[in-house]
Parts: C-alpha cells; sequence; structure tokens
C-alpha cells in the first residue's frame, strides 16, 4: 500500500465517523499529557502549589524514582472544604478571574490544570488539607480519575498530596520515561531549583529512605545569606564560598536581578548547574544562556559551563509566561534589557572576585611540562624501553554486559588488525602553538594533537589495567574528602562499580560526601579532585551499564591528559609519540577525533613549485 492510498483510506474512515464529544476521562487525559509528561512534572505543580499556598515548610517523599509514589507536604493555608472537590475540575483556579489577571501574574500556576491532569495521569491520587478555621482536615481521593467525594479526615495545618503508579493507565508513557537515575535527576532538579528561588523556605527530599536534599531555612537573614546557605545545600559549601553575589538593577526597564556567579574551579561540563529564574519560575531561555556564557568567555575553556543562580524580576505585565503547557518559557517584553544586566552584572562580579582567575588564558601563563609524560620519560631512559598496554577485555562481571552491546563497547582489535593500523615510527620534530606536536614520517609532516594522543594513550591503558584493578591502584596519601551535589552522588552511585574496574576506590560518606582513597595508577599524576569532579560531571545516570563503562574512561582519559595549550618539553614529546605508536587505535581519541594529520612530501614540494 502506497503513502497516497493510506492517506486516503485514513480520510474516508475518519468522514465516516461522527464528530462527537470526548468522554470526560479521556479529554483529561490527553490535557494530561501536555502538562504531565514524566514524574518531574508533577512533582513541579505540586511545589508550585506548595508555595502558592504561602508555605515555609515542604517535605517531599520519592520512591521508585516517581512512577511508584510521589508525596508533597506542606504547611501553607489549607483549601477549604467546600473547595476541594471545585480544585479537581479543569481551569478552576483561584489565581486569576479575568483576561486582564494575566498580565498581573505573581503565582505560579493561573491554568487550573495540575490537580486534575495529575489525578488523570494517576492510579491513585490523595489530598488531604485543613486551613485554620477548620476543625477537622479534608480528604478526598481519585482511582484512576474517578472519586468516591470527600470525607473527613486528620491533619495539622496545610496540605497534603500523595500520586501513587504514575502513568498507570498510559502504559506507552510509562515505557518511555527515562531511567530510574535519570528521572531521580530530574526530580531533584526540580526540588533545588525551589531552594535557590525560594531559600527562606525549608525543604527536605526523600528518595527511597535516603535525604540527597535537605534545606533548612535560617530566620533573620538577608536575600545575599540566605541564598548561600540554599547554595551551600544544593550544590556544596565549598561552591557557595567561591560563588561571588550578583546585584543588578534598572529604573528605566523596572528590572532588578540578584543571585550568584559560581567560580571556575566550580564549572561543569554539562549545563545543569545554570539556573536561571524569572519572578522566581526556573526558566530554559537561550537568549539569556547565552548571555552568561559569553559573561564567563574569559574565564572559562571551550566546553565548560559555570554555576550560575541568576532570579530576574521583572513588572508581572513585561512578562508573558503563557506560552508553554510546563510554563518552563517565558516572553520578556525588553530581552535586549535583561540580556544586557546580566552579562553586565557577571562579568563586574568575576572581574573583582579573587577567585574567578581567568581559566582561558592559565594555559599561556603555565610554561610547567607534563609531570605524567615526564615520568614516564624518566622511566623509559632508565629501562631503555616503555612498558607496553597489555589489552585485555575487563573484569569478568562486565565482560558478558560490553559484548551484550559491541556497538556501544570499547573494541579489542586482533592482532592482523592491530598490525593493519599501527602507526610507522615517527621523528619529533616540535611543538606548533602549544597544542601540535610536529613530526616526520615515512611519507612526509605528520602533526599530532596532544591533547587527543595523550587521551587514546590513557584510554587504552585504562582499558588495559581494568581487569586487575586493585594491581593498578595509586592509594592517596591521605584519604580526600570532596563535597558533592545531588547530582554528583547519583552519578557516583550509578557508575560505582565501572569507576572501580577502572581503578578508583572510594565510598559515599554520609548522603553528599565521598571519601576518595585511590586512582587508577596511569593516573596517579593527575589533581585527583579535579578529576572526579571532571568524570562525575560528563556521567549520564540514564546510560545503560556498557555505555556507562566506557563514558568513564573516555572521560578519566580526557579529564588525565595534557590539554591544549601546555608546553612540552622534547622528551616528553618523543615519548608520547612512542606510547601513541603501541595503541592498537592511534588514528582517533576516545571521541572519535583524529589524533594525527598527515601532509605528504609530494603536497609539501608542490606547494613549493619544486614539483
Amino acid at each position: 500500500m502506497t503513502t497516497l492510498q493510506s492517506t486516503e483510506q485514513m480520510a474516508t474512515v475518519a468522514a465516516q465517523r461522527p464528530i462527537r464529544e470526548l468522554p470526560e476521562l479521556v479529554a483529561a487525559q490527553i490535557a494530561a499529557g501536555e502538562v504531565i509528561e514524566r514524574p518531574a512534572a508533577v512533582l513541579k505543580e505540586l511545589l508550585e502549589n506548595a508555595l502558592d499556598a504561602g508555605a515555609r515548610r515542604i517535605a517531599v517523599e520519592i520512591s521508585g524514582a516517581g512512577r511508584d509514589r510521589i508525596a508533597v507536604h506542606d504547611d501553607g493555608v489549607g483549601v477549604p472544604a467546600e473547595q476541594v472537590a471545585l480544585a479537581f475540575q479543569r481551569h478552576a483556579t483561584s489565581k486569576l478571574g479575568s483576561v486582564e489577571d494575566l498580565s498581573r501574574l505573581s503565582s505560579y500556576g493561573f491554568r487550573g490544570e495540575a490537580l486534575p491532569a495529575i489525578a488523570a495521569a494517576a492510579g491513585r491520587l490523595r489530598l488531604t488539607t485543613r486551613t485554620a478555621e477548620s476543625s477537622a482536615a479534608s480528604l478526598i481521593e481519585f482511582e484512576r480519575g474517578s472519586t468516591s467525594g470527600l470525607r473527613p479526615a486528620a491533619r495539622a495545618v496545610g496540605t497534603s498530596v500523595e500520586v501513587v503508579d504514575l502513568f498507570a493507565a498510559q502504559p506507552a508513557r510509562r515505557a518511555f520515561l527515562a531511567g530510574a537515575r535519570a528521572e531521580r535527576a530530574a526530580l531533584l532538579r526540580v526540588a533545588s531549583d525551589v531552594v535557590l528561588a525560594h531559600p527562606e523556605c525549608s525543604l527536605r527530599v526523600t528518595v527511597d529512605s535516603r535525604t540527597p536534599l535537605e534545606h533548612e531555612a535560617v530566620d533573620g537573614l538577608d536575600q545575599e545569606a540566605a541564598l548561600r546557605e540554599g547554595l551551600a545545600s544544593v550544590f556544596s559549601s565549598v561552591a557557595a564560598q567561591r560563588a561571588v553575589w550578583l546585584e543588578a538593577q534598572s529604573e528605566r526597564f523596572g528590572l532588578s536581578l540578584d543571585g550568584f556567579a559560581g567560580a571556575s574551579d566550580d564549572a561543569r561540563r554539562t549545563r545543569e548547574r545554570m539556573r536561571l529564574f524569572v519572578n522566581g519560575r526556573p526558566v530554559h531561555d537561550r537568549r539569556l544562556s547565552y548571555a552568561v556564557q559569553e559573561a564567563y568567555r574569559d574565564w572559562l575553556g571551550a566546553g565548560e559551563f559555570p554555576l550560575i543562580v541568576a532570579r530576574l524580576r521583572v513588572p508581572p505585565e513585561a512578562v508573558d509566561v503563557n506560552i508553554h503547557p510546563a510554563k518552563t518559557e517565558v516572553k520578556l517584553r525588553d530581552s535586549d534589557a535583561a540580556f544586557s544586566m546580566l552579562q553586565r552584572a557577571i562579568r563586574e562580579a568575576l572581574s573583582r572576585d579573587r577567585y574567578a582567575a581567568p581559566r582561558r588564558w592559565s594555559s599561556d601563563l603555565e610554561y610547567a611540562d607534563d609531570a605524567g609524560l615526564a615520568a614516564l620519560a624518566a622511566a623509559e631512559r632508565a629501562t631503555g624501553s616503555a612498558p607496553t598496554p597489555r589489552l585485555a577485555m575487563p573484569a569478568p562481571e562486565l565482560r558478558q554486559q560490553i559484548v551484550a552491546e559491541p556497538a556501544l563497547a570499547p573494541q579489542f582489535e586482533t592482532q592482523a588488525e592491530t598490525a593493519a593500523t599501527a602507526l610507522p615510527p615517527l621523528r619529533m620534530i616540535g611543538q606548533l602553538h602549544r597544542t601540535f606536536i610536529i613530526a616526520e614520517g615515512p611519507a612526509g609532516l605528520v602533526l599530532v594533537d596532544q591533547h587527543g594522543a595523550h587521551e587514546r594513550v590513557m584510554y587504552e591503558r585504562l582499558l588495559a589495567h581494568s581487569n586487575e584493578p586493585a594491581s593498578a591502584r595509586q592509594p592517596l596519601l591521605e584519604p580526600l574528602l570532596l563535597a558533592l551535589d545531588a547530582d554528583e552522588a547519583l552519578n557516583w552511585e550509578a557508575a560505582e562499580a565501572q569507576l572501580r574496574y577502572l581503578g578508583f576506590e572510594a565510598e559515599l560518606f554520609g548522603e553528599r560526601a565521598l571519601r576518595l582513597r585511590a586512582v587508577p595508577g596511569a593516573l596517579a599524576t593527575v589533581d585527583a579532585q579535579a578529576l572526579v569532579r571532571g568524570i562525575l560531571s560528563d556521567l549520564d545516570p540514564g546510560l545503560a551499564e556498557p555505555q556507562r563503562f566506557d563514558r568513564a574512561a573516555v572521560s578519566a582519559a580526557c579529564h588525565g591528559s595534557v590539554r591544549r595549550g601546555q608546553v612540552l618539553d622534547t622528551t616528553a614529546m618523543a615519548t608520547l609519540l612512542r606510547d601513541l605508536e603501541r595503541c592498537a587505535q592511534p588514528h582517533s581519541c576516545p571521541h572519535g577525533r583524529p589524533t594525527l594529520i598527515e601532509i605528504s612530501a609530494d603536497d609539501v614540494l608542490r606547494e613549493f613549485r619544486r614539483k
């Protein structure tokens, strides 16, 4: 059947069906799909309802990555008994009453869609609420979108909402959810946004009997001190101490800004630490994100993203929040003014901060040779040759997982294949732009990317030693205690087995601290703290175990390699070339980029018109 025939038949069938109104439950589930696409969306709506109710203390309980259960308890004003059932009617809200109110919004919610959407999406929903004027609480329960009515219950003033078996009636939606760790990370992101937007509100999040996020508000603090406390709760006390306060305002445009700009050492390779708020609402705005990246341009390297918490306040009539079902996008009337204010405030703050030394130029100022390559060169001089990496499959527990997905696993070539890809001997000539090693090969000139080449060497060494990680570990003189944010702690838990096989020895100390005891021997000369933080920022908790092992190995090799802009002496460059020649796959780095390019002698002669 051709596409045209199929389309015509579908049109004929549709024309034969009468137009009719959808059943209320079907319409509710369709509407729920626009608002509630994953467990984090449920938590976001419930937390915003609690904030709109004036809550000062909120407790969150999560089981099964939000699929099994999400419960939110607050001490807000509660809902009067006569309005509880009405709260579950679509487009029933206390936030606005006319079209004009849309331009004067001071609340998170306004559409009246969240509670009915959640009730339609959940297998069971239970809401218990009480106001200060009521002698008893009221409880309403929904089972697959249907309710048996309101009944009395016991509770202090406030509201509790419990959502059980999310997407029970929508198996397709449930099947397309991300993995458990990815969903937990999204839930924690939503909760941490509340802490950063409202540090005056206490929040405790319990996930499967653990507490990855807890913020206790302190009364009497000013905005700067309160937000710094929130920063410490979400990220770490060290990051909060190093962050510099942002504050700016424009009377002309009615804009004001406050927040914190993190130090260069707290940057990561993902945008997870970039938190932007407009009137307390977390938003994803490309233009504002670009302003942040431009402001940090002289302080961060390529592919690094800062820790930034920027809270922009604009007049309600100067922002449109009604352009996205999840309300994560807004449209500003004076976007240029907001862009300029944010960029200028960050650059001025970084310029005066003692922790924010520009990282972009650091390679031009540091002329120290790479310690790891220098040590290898010394060993080569002493023994007459450097050890050849022994490529082996990872430990038996991981071997079956990697074989099960060969396209995503590290590839180990046969001897014949290795010979076919082997490099010929290269003669080191010098260094170009502190980035490339100039060498001579049998066919002409060879330019070697020093970072990519060292990545390949380190990657294959890590894989070679992963079969015997205990013998390849380098114990630290003293255990190193690292304060982690919630995402880093989740990433460590997700990849702990893989990192151990690579040679890391560490364990979580409490909820959000990591005690590091040993690192892979191949990375013994690398800054252990920077190495571990770099790896944890690169990991994706949603990856399956074989991909997670390879991602960890690639990240460790990357963060343990010489960098672009680093000066190497002749011995270190010669050693790197010898090590690259011994690699099984010397022509590309673990990310897939070429490690070298060759310019034939004929091409050189032709350019000089000698041929």
